[in-house]
């Protein structure tokens, strides 16, 4: 049996949907929907453009392999982290070009080529977008950062090998990143999903 039809007692379908706040982030909508068996229900969704971030490496002056990483604040949890470089996928734009774009303009460096690591929903009981994650090869340095109007990060070059010891720490607790970094190991280390993160 295939998994959609398994499935189709599951499902919701919606009928009506309203707008409610527009904001430069995300649209939230009211939707009424209705299950399998009848019954009804209004969810609040928010409606966003995706995302897009890229985890990639670089060698620093010491001859580390390092991940090239930001510091910045964070609104919603009044906290500064470090995180991959990544941000929202323009109107018209692929998410490759946008991780490309991010890269650039949050660090100063560039990728020669990407790869697609994978894709997930941020939060999809309330999010309808997707994160986008790639890898880059052949990453140059070739400037200085070209932010955005609010934008207040700072480059940091993370050791590869002393990244496992800020999980679970204020340093690295954006739960996006922990995903990020567990498909860049499979990528790089070979790891079943079935074995924990170091």
């Amino acid at each position: 049996m295939r998994m959609e039809s398994r499935d189709e007692h599951l499902r919701w379908q919606e009928l009506q949907r309203e707008r409610l706040v527009d904001t430069p982030v995300f649209t939230l909508v009211r939707s009424l929907r209705q299950a399998h068996d009848g019954r009804q229900a209004h969810y609040v969704i928010a409606e966003a453009s995706d995302w897009a971030n890229i985890v990639c490496t670089t060698v620093d002056e010491r001859g580390r392999r390092c991940f090239i990483m930001v510091r910045q604040f964070r609104h919603g949890s009044m906290r500064v982290g470090t995180e991959f470089p990544g941000g929202i996928v323009d109107p018209g734009e692929s998410p490759e070009v946008a991780a490309a774009r991010e890269l650039a303009e949050e660090t100063g460096y560039r990728a020669g080529r990407l790869e697609l690591l994978g894709s997930v929903s941020p939060n999809p009981a309330l999010l309808d977008n997707r994160l986008h994650i790639y890898t880059a090869h052949q990453v140059t340095a070739s400037g200085g950062q070209n932010l955005d109007r609010n934008e207040l990060l700072d480059v940091r070059l993370v050791p590869v090998d002393e990244l496992p010891a800020l999980i679970s720490t204020d340093e690295f607790e954006h739960a996006l990143m922990y995903v990020s970094y567990l498909l860049w190991l499979r990528r790089n280390h070979d790891i079943d999903e079935s074995k924990r993160m170091p």
